[in-house]
């Protein structure tokens, strides 16, 4: 089974993902007709680097014009607009990253933009699922990481998005560095946090870089695309595709 393992180092958003996955093969042109396609006003930048340290992707959608208050209602109505026209089936899917997304919010509270999230990020799950199907990924896992505490909102969403991070012997990451909207793509997307092991075969490593200039180590995400050799004693058995075109599953 084909499978995706995200690794987060430090810096995470959707963004850095998509970057990783237009690093690991995704033209930017495909991601451009996705969004004609789909009926979506929306343009975004992305940029290699390859005098970095290490082969990094840079992507950004930039803002759209939204001023005060966005509420779940509205942030969801959003998204069904843009998946209705060519890809209903993945509204379900999205909703997954919505509950785990509400689970950050303040107690009594339903403004997303107090943790941070603006309607873009809408707009950044849909091309990050165009990706996915692109390079016909059937189920997205992560790699357990610890998470240190944070004294801003939005790190406190990430924390409480975040249940089932685990924990690994490296560095912690900062909940402050990890976008609740990215936190919410890992906790509603992920088949499960596990440590990669000898039954999957690597295919391809890539990068996504939180900046433009400067792709390292210190503010990448790594994606590993590959296959478990052993698909009925491996975790894959007990998972069925968590996103993609197949109608037939229930999600």
């Amino acid at each position: 089974m084909k499978a995706l393992f995200v690794r987060c180092y430090g810096r995470l958003t959707a963004d850095m993902m998509i970057g990783g996955l237009i690093d690991m093969g995704v033209p930017p042109v495909y991601l451009k007709s996705c969004l004609s396609d789909a009926g979506i006003t929306a343009d975004f930048m992305e940029k290699p680097n390859p005098a970095a340290q290490i082969s990094a992707h840079y992507f950004h959608i930039f803002p759209e014009a939204f001023e005060g208050p966005l509420y779940m209602v509205s942030f969801m109505a959003r998204w069904r607009s843009l998946c209705k026209k060519v890809h209903p089936e993945w509204e379900e899917t999205g909703w997954k990253v919505f509950r785990a997304l509400a689970s950050g919010l303040p107690e009594g509270k339903d403004d997303l933009s107090l943790i941070g999230v603006s309607m873009e990020n809408a707009v950044s799950l849909y091309l990050l699922l165009c990706c996915l199907d692109y390079l016909e990924t059937e189920s997205l896992f992560t790699i357990p990481f610890s998470i240190e505490k944070g004294t801003s909102e939005a790190a406190r969403a990430s924390l409480a998005i975040l249940k089932s991070a685990g924990a690994t012997d490296g560095e912690p990451v900062p909940a402050e560095d990890i976008h609740p909207f990215a936190a919410a793509i890992l906790e509603g997307l992920s088949a499960d946090f596990i440590s990669m092991d000898g039954r999957f075969l690597s295919d391809k490593t890539a990068y996504g870089s939180s900046s433009a200039d400067k792709p390292t180590g210190d503010n990448t995400v790594c994606l590993y695309l590959g296959y478990y050799t052993d698909r009925a004693e491996s975790v894959f058995g007990r998972h069925m595709k968590v996103f993609g075109a197949n109608p037939d599953l229930e999600l």
